[in-house]
């Protein structure tokens, strides 16, 4: 006899599956099939902790046999019928499907996890980048992408082959929906701040950074002809994609250091503690110290100390993340990708000095302009409002420049990289000089060392314990497209990339100083999550 399953409407929201069917063996066909009214017909849905089913971003339904409710799996519909199910654990039992999408309760291992038959299941449903790049970690996010004919970003799922493809300079976007948002479903577009309106569906904008090693030939890189770069045009920084389980490095090939997190601040690599990737913060920190956002089209956070930034940066919270203040670590992953055949400095629709990215010259000289903007060049002079958004297609204002205004100035040289890494305002990062802390900066005692990048030494080439820091962009990468540079002191200990609008040649990527972590008008930083 089989164990009947009920499909429970959580009573907290309504049920969604617009004249869906679900099938239950061994039960009459009236009861079996659970038709519900609503605009709502979602194509995947995931099992949480709790047993409810979170159907495209939304807690809707909740499943239960026998008083026991799944722990985790995914159940993929199409045509209004399951499909595949995958990583389904009911404890004692067993949930599988049929060619029909009808679902069924067996003891033991299921004959197969998809309706197809094959074993492999939610592996082969997974779309795997060209690039070997490992699959975003969106759990608790809502992947989005840009969608060209609408001039929107909109939402998808994680199985769909047009989320990312980093072998084409495009990286995955995700973002944390505000209760707006929580409204709408896969396909829907989301409003997002523009130059006229600042109504929002989000909260905050990610991309994924996937796991890397890299590799960076000569001074200043090598060129795909095998020419050598230069300081006004460097080359490549050669990366390979890797999985976790990968810790030791190809030769000459460095593992980036931003995809360890030593979760108990203990200084020593221990398992469990590789990450496949972080989600970093698409714009600058926007909105308030107490409620903090990221979002194009607004103004940059400003004005605050170093301590305060770390504080509010732990204000975005998303269950199942760590959220934190950027380490130099993490902005040097972004910015070695950007200079490899995965991001901008791969991107064929810029050529020369316009591989670097372009800077975000909006501001005025009492406070800074709009996240997302662009100057359409690399060096352009302050405008107000920015010579371009960032998803402004026009060409660049250069009289030689072809390339793209907006995306110009992202890390892909389109709109799905990261933006405002030169110029917008200077951004503080967590990377100091000794575990020291001034009158300035706000904390009372350094927070635990997950958090923050400690350098040595004052000089760059030794400050990683008498080494070079591998990966963090300083002297690697010191004098790229002619950046300026200037390290940490014991009265400036603090690290801070991009400069400001007003930087012209000498803001950039590449670009770095100490400072006292005083808080200023021309000051911001940067959110990173990590898997926790």
């Amino acid at each position: 006899t089989p164990i009947i399953l009920n499909i429970i409407e959580d009573t907290r929201r309504q049920a969604v599956l617009r004249s869906g069917e679900l099938y239950l063996e061994g039960v009459k066909e009236e009861i079996a099939r659970k038709n519900l009214t609503s605009e709502f017909n979602p194509k995947s849905c995931e099992i949480q902790e709790n047993g409810n089913l979170l159907c495209d971003s939304k807690d809707e339904l909740i499943i239960e046999t026998s008083g026991k409710r799944p722990s985790g799996g995914t159940i993929t519909f199409e045509n209004e019928k399951v499909t595949c199910l995958s990583g389904m654990d009911m404890g004692d039992y067993t949930l599988e499907t049929d060619e029909n999408g009808n679902l069924h309760i067996i003891d033991g291992e299921p004959s197969a996890s998809c309706g197809t038959g094959d074993s492999e299941g939610d592996d082969d449903k997974a779309y795997k980048d060209p690039s070997g790049a490992n699959a975003p970690n969106a759990e608790n996010l809502t992947p989005v992408k840009y969608d060209e004919t609408q001039k929107a970003w909109v939402i998808t799922t994680a199985s769909d082959s047009d989320w990312y493809d980093y072998s084409r300079q495009e990286w995955a976007n995700a973002v944390i929906l505000n209760d707006n948002g929580k409204l709408k479903h896969e396909g829907d577009t989301l409003i997002v701040p523009t130059s006229t309106n600042t109504e929002t569906d989000v909260k905050a904008m990610f991309v994924w950074i996937p796991r890397y090693e890299y590799k960076i030939e000569g001074t200043y890189g090598k060129h795909a002809d095998g020419t050598d770069g230069t300081k006004e045009t460097p080359g490549e920084i050669k990366v390979n994609f890797i999985g976790t389980d990968k810790t030791q490095e190809t030769e000459e090939y460095h593992i980036h250091p931003a995809f360890w997190w030593d979760n108990n601040s203990n200084n020593v690599r221990e398992a469990g503690e590789e990450l496949s990737g972080i989600w970093v913060g698409k714009f600058e920190t926007t909105g308030t110290g107490e409620a903090p956002t990221i979002l194009p089209n607004t103004k940059a956070l400003v004005s605050q100390t170093v301590s305060a930034q770390f504080d509010t940066a732990k204000k975005i919270a998303v269950n199942g993340y760590d959220s934190h203040m950027a380490k130099n670590s993490e902005w040097g992953a972004v910015a070695y990708l950007s200079q490899s055949t995965y991001g901008k400095y791969g991107n064929t629709n810029y050529t020369e000095t316009n591989k670097e990215v372009y800077i975000n010259n909006s501001g005025t000289m009492s406070g800074p302009g709009y996240t997302g903007r662009s100057g359409g060049s690399p060096s352009a002079y302050m405008s107000e409002a920015g010579t371009c958004t960032y998803d402004n297609k026009t060409p660049g204002t250069e009289a030689d420049a072809t390339p793209l205004c907006g995306g110009g100035a992202s890390t892909t040289g389109n709109i799905t990289g990261v933006y405002d890494m030169s110029g917008g305002v200077m951004e503080y990062v967590m990377g100091n000089y000794n575990g020291t802390v001034t009158k300035y900066d706000g904390f009372s005692s350094m927070p635990a060392a997950k958090y923050y990048d400690k350098y040595t030494s004052t000089t760059p080439t030794q400050a990683c314990n008498g080494g070079v820091c591998y990966g963090h962009a300083l002297s690697e990468t010191s004098g790229w497209y002619g950046d300026s540079s200037a390290s940490v002191s014991s009265s400036d200990p603090w690290f801070a990339h991009g400069v400001y609008f007003l930087g012209g040649a000498a803001a950039g990527v590449f670009h770095f100083l100490g400072e006292s972590g005083v808080g200023g008008s021309g000051a911001s930083f940067r959110i990173v999550l990590v898997a926790a």
